[in-house]
């Protein structure tokens, strides 16, 4: 896992800036794991007390080990550095590494809605680099980032930046198409397609405990 400074490969150069999401980030991080937090407690409650055939709690394992890498890709250290000629950003192995000469323009927003009624609230901060096409070269997103370092990370980058503070994601895309993910200019799309998933785990755990013969 790339979560230090010291594990950024030389050929990069010398590091010129480390940034690290705040500590008042973790909170909204714990609240986007609970969904897969309460998934894995659910499931290993049952293999407690249910005690299934070994073939239901191998897939009840998997599950669980499922959920858990759910919330260990929101929670795990998060790094952005930058060299002289790229900027880096932690992944779980390695880094992912973009050239500076890449990022022609940043944009940061302060607050992004996912519509014109959502809670002030509600909003979360957002960065995008696009390249000299327009299309995105790098994106952090405020589930993991706080505005404030993102600010700091947008100025480490030292190219020109359009920051908004509050918009939607519909809005947003509008006016930069190449940069919002589909998961921002859809968002009822993507959140009736996590329902469904969590459904069809759900689904599949009582049909493996109440109907697979051989279950306990």
């Amino acid at each position: 896992m790339a979560d230090a400074v010291r594990q950024v490969p030389e050929k990069y150069g010398p590091v010129r800036a480390v940034l690290r999401p705040r500590l008042g980030a973790y909170g909204r991080r714990l609240l986007a794991c609970l969904a897969p937090l309460l998934v894995g407690a659910v499931l290993l409650l049952l293999l407690w007390s249910r005690r299934p055939a070994p073939v239901v709690a191998a897939v009840l394992l998997a599950l669980v080990l499922l959920a858990g890498l759910a919330c260990w890709v929101r929670l795990r250290p998060a790094l952005v550095v930058r060299t002289d000629s790229h900027v880096l950003r932690s992944r779980t192995v390695g880094f992912a590494a973009t050239p500076l000469a890449r990022v022609d323009h940043v944009v940061t927003v302060g607050a992004l809605h996912r519509s014109a009624g959502s809670p002030r609230r509600a909003g979360r901060p957002h960065l995008w680099a696009a390249g000299p096409s327009g299309r995105r070269v790098l994106a952090l997103d405020g589930v993991v980032w706080d505005g404030r370092t993102l600010e700091e990370v947008a100025e480490a980058l030292g190219a020109p930046r359009t920051h908004v503070e509050h918009t939607t994601a519909r809005e947003a895309a509008a006016r930069w198409p190449r940069l919002v993910p589909w998961r921002l200019k859809h968002p009822a799309a993507a959140s009736a397609a996590s329902s469904a998933g969590l459904l069809a785990v759900l689904a599949l755990v009582l049909w493996l405990l109440l109907g697979l013969p051989g279950a306990d």
